[in-house]
């Protein structure tokens, strides 16, 4: 019996984990889902490879950069790069970058050629990028320059020690210090410095970020870390409100810059993003809005807030989602050549391809969910427009339809989970649907560059190795060399860009026109200011120093201010040191005799005259003298001490008595901001109350001036139908009399024309008869004649006949010897006649 248990047990089971393992659909199981960056700055021009399509589409600022997504930038072209695990990367001209992997705790890229600058700024997190000639992996605070050529990479610490793997052969790059270059074959020192403009571009960059966090205002209290920096766009383009929502005031964020009856969602573009379609905005706050959280539209304002996501889950609001990257939460509707879509609540699920974040459920691309699009809270506010516009210019407020209202949207159109063929017939013949702009692909990437995509894509599958444990663990197992020394052999990295013609990018690369240039056209030191340096983690950097990468969780609570100073910062370290208690200690020491040393002679006294005694003596008396000197010194550091520790409490005391006024200064303008923001929301409150008195009276008298111009309307719409009626009566009038007078006319007409063919037809039978008659005639005397010429003819055949029996009578007579019998010429006419009458 217990086996028999336990086999069914088993059964069910395995029919359980079938189940589970069929499902069509699934939601996202991570509580962030998959972590997608985005371009964060762009000057130039950008370039995308989609893989579904085998080709380069032209990219913008806002677009999401994630997953295995391959970027290559033409001329002239530098773009900026922000990930959600605090990983920076910019890119200059002619830089092939493609993400293998993005996780909370590391990053994954690979960087083929071009220029690029990395920055980490976690606290727990590593940064690897591979090269063709090598990887570099960069711990927390790290900042460093890569220069990939095409035949060699320069490596150098801009900020921390880096380290470089060429050959499964570990270098520390230091910070300060000279940098690597490398190429297939081996590996030699460079000389550590940067290019001019592109480490001036780099500062003015950080000089734009150091002055947009400034700028902190509430944003950054209600955004979750890994968006905080984008608090700067919320307090240029908005507000924070406290709003009250469904039973309770809430923090919501509304856009002020924007045009009245403005709607989520109408300022951008759809494009295809892996499956999905993702929101490309056209507004400084629409990434942040449209890509995290959700949007509330509170009715009795008329208008729509934004509601920040939160990591975690305890405590968390109904209204509020977990914290998420979605390519653009809408739910999908479509009816004959109109496609739309409704802005979904937190609490509505969002429809996908992949598990982007909370609430997603993964579908397929021919999926046909069953879907109950009255259950939509903002369908009322659903933004509808023709399907051929989808993939079409970057704001769709001049196409969109503003006839549909909940019943004409529940009645005429139908609910969708994907956007496919089904929809809008020509979705998978479209190109543009990839693209975020209208923008034209002048010059394409070689097609060699397409080999690199296909390894990365390959080493995207391995997710052990791309973790940060996995990464730290690989870089442990590698031997670590010393620096190498300066080679000629090994040249600066020097690059030809790969951007072609039409129609030479599956030619030999060799064919392009376009000369090798160095990287670095013009090298100088690396100018940072130590204002803005990253603070570096003392744990990390004391295991890096011993070769190995620290795997336990960072400093939490601790000051993160402390920088590293290069080697062109510590000049004046030696002098430093001097001033510590350790140099003061050294700077009193006396310079007198120690214990062991031989004392000095005592004056008046030559040295063969002095007594033993007198030696002793003096010799006594300088070790009192030094150690009471010794004793002192001691008490003066234990007092220098007692004091340093009681200046330490004062300080600590008074900076506690700061920091508590500073709490309570910040308490206070807060309180006094709230105050104002609670005077300034019932302030609005009142101007909106009485706005909507004033407005419900205006529409009260817009409605009577309606119903007056309607009733006149409906007035004048009677008599004009009455004045149609008659109008149409005396045409139908007319018309029967002209169609009597036609009809009499028309009887008339055949009337004549039937006398007309009577008189004709009686012409034509006297024609006809006086033609038979005629024609009998003819035959009549056709026939006489004939039988006249019968009767010649038979009266010359029986004259011929005559005449030959004659003949034969006269030749018989005169054969028996008779006389021949001729006939008279009367005979002759009386047989004649004989036989006419015959």
């Amino acid at each position: 019996m217990t086996n028999t248990l336990k086999y069914l047990r088993l059964v069910l089971l395995i029919f359980i984990v079938g189940i589970c393992a069929t499902a069509p659909a699934a939601a996202a199981e991570s509580d962030e889902g998959i972590l997608v960056g985005r371009v964060a700055h762009l000057e130039g021009t950008l370039l995308r490879y989609v893989a579904e399509e085998k080709d380069w589409v032209v990219t913008v600022k806002d677009a999401p950069f994630g997953l295995e997504d391959t970027l290559y930038s033409e001329d002239n072209a530098r773009a900026e790069f922000i990930m959600p695990n605090d990983t920076w990367i910019r890119v200059g001209e002619n830089t092939q970058l493609q993400l293998i992997a993005l996780r909370p705790d590391a990053t994954t890229v690979d960087v083929a050629s071009g220029s690029a600058r990395l920055y980490n700024k976690g606290n727990d997190t590593l940064i690897k990028v591979t090269t063709p000639f090598g990887y570099v992996v960069a711990p927390d605070e790290a900042i460093f320059d890569l220069y990939v050529g095409d035949e060699s990479v320069e490596v150098i610490a801009v900020r921390g020690d880096v380290d470089f793997i060429h050959d499964a052969t570990k270098y520390e790059v230091k910070e300060g210090s000279s940098s690597i270059i490398a190429d297939r074959n081996g590996i030699a020192q460079g000389n550590g410095t940067v290019d001019a403009a592109w480490d001036d571009w780099n500062d003015q960059r950080d000089r734009v970020w150091a002055t947009r966090l400034q700028v902190r205002g509430y944003s950054a209290d209600f955004l979750p870390e890994p968006i905080r920096e984008e608090s700067y766009a919320l307090e240029e383009n908005g507000r924070w409100e406290r709003v009250y929502y469904e039973g309770a005031y809430r923090d919501m964020w509304r856009p002020t810059r924007v045009d009245p009856g403005w709607r989520p969602f109408t300022a951008g573009r759809w494009t295809v993003y892996y499956g999905d379609n993702c929101w490309i905005p056209d507004e400084p706050f629409g990434y942040v809005t449209h890509h995290y959280g959700a949007w509330v539209y509170i009715e009795p304002f008329h208008a729509w807030y934004w509601t920040p996501p939160l990591r975690g889950t305890a405590g968390a609001p109904s209204i509020n989602l977990r914290f998420g990257w979605y390519p653009g939460r809408v739910g999908w509707i479509h009816s004959g050549e109109s496609v739309g879509w409704v802005p979904l609540a937190s609490n509505e699920v969002y429809y996908g391809s992949r598990p982007w974040g909370h609430r997603t459920v993964v579908v397929g691309r021919s999926a046909n969910n069953n879907i109950d699009m009255s259950r939509y809270r903002y369908l009322n506010e659903a933004v509808i427009i023709p399907r051929h516009d989808l993939y079409r210019g970057t704001r769709y407020t001049p196409v969109i339809e503003r006839t549909a209202n909940r019943t004409t949207l529940l009645t005429n159109y139908k609910p969708t989970a994907v956007i496919n063929n089904a929809v809008i017939n020509t979705f998978s013949t479209d190109k543009s649907r990839f693209a975020p702009n209208d923008a034209k692909v002048v010059r394409r990437p070689h097609s060699t560059v397409l080999n690199r995509i296909d390894t990365n894509q390959q080493l995207s599958r391995d997710a052990g190795r791309t973790s940060r444990q996995g990464i730290a663990q690989d870089l442990n197992r590698i031997r670590a060399a010393a620096p190498p020394v300066q080679k000629t052999d090994i040249r600066a990295p020097s690059l030809t860009s790969k951007l072609v013609d039409p129609d030479k990018v599956t030619k030999p690369i060799n064919e392009s026109s376009s000369p090798q240039k160095e990287i670095k056209l013009k090298s100088r030191e690396r100018q940072l200011s130590p204002d803005n340096r990253p603070s570096v983690d003392s744990r990390s950097r004391g295991s890096r120093e011993q070769g190995q990468v620290d795997l336990s969780p960072g400093p939490t609570g601790q000051d993160t201010n402390r920088g590293v100073s290069p080697p062109r910062d510590r000049g004046n370290q030696g002098a430093e040191q001097t001033n510590s208690p350790q140099g003061q200690e050294q700077r009193q020491q006396p310079s007198g005799p120690r214990l062991h040393e031989q004392p000095k002679p005592v004056q008046g006294l030559t040295p063969d005259l002095q007594r033993p005694e007198q030696v002793q003596r003096s010799q006594q008396e300088e070790a009192q003298k030094h150690q009471q000197e010794l004793q002192q010194r001691q008490q003066q550091d234990v007092q220098r001490q007692q004091q340093e520790q009681v200046q330490r409490s004062q300080q600590e005391e008074a900076q506690k008595h700061q920091q508590e006024l500073q709490q309570r200064q910040q308490q206070e303008q807060v309180q006094r901001r709230q105050q104002e923001e609670a005077q300034k929301h019932q302030q609005e409150l009142q101007q909106r109350q009485q706005q909507d008195v004033q407005r419900q009276q205006q529409e009260q008298g817009q409605r009577r001036q309606q119903e007056e111009a309607q009733r006149h309307q409906q007035e004048l719409q009677q008599r004009q139908q009455q004045d149609a009626q008659r109008q149409q009566q005396e045409q139908v009038q007319r018309r029967q009399q002209e169609e009597a007078q036609r009809h009499q006319q028309e009887l008339q007409q055949r009337q004549q024309q039937d006398v007309q063919r009577q008189q004709q037809e009686q012409v034509q039978r006297r024609q006809q008869e006086e033609a038979q008659r005629h024609q009998q005639e003819l035959q009549q005397r056709q026939q006489q004649e004939q039988g006249q010429r019968r009767q010649q003819e038979e009266a010359q055949r029986h004259q011929q006949e005559l005449q030959q029996r004659h003949q034969q009578e006269g030749v018989q007579q005169q054969q028996q010897g008779q006389p021949r019998h001729q006939k008279t010429p009367q005979e002759l006419e009386e047989e004649k006649k004989k036989q006419q009458q015959q």
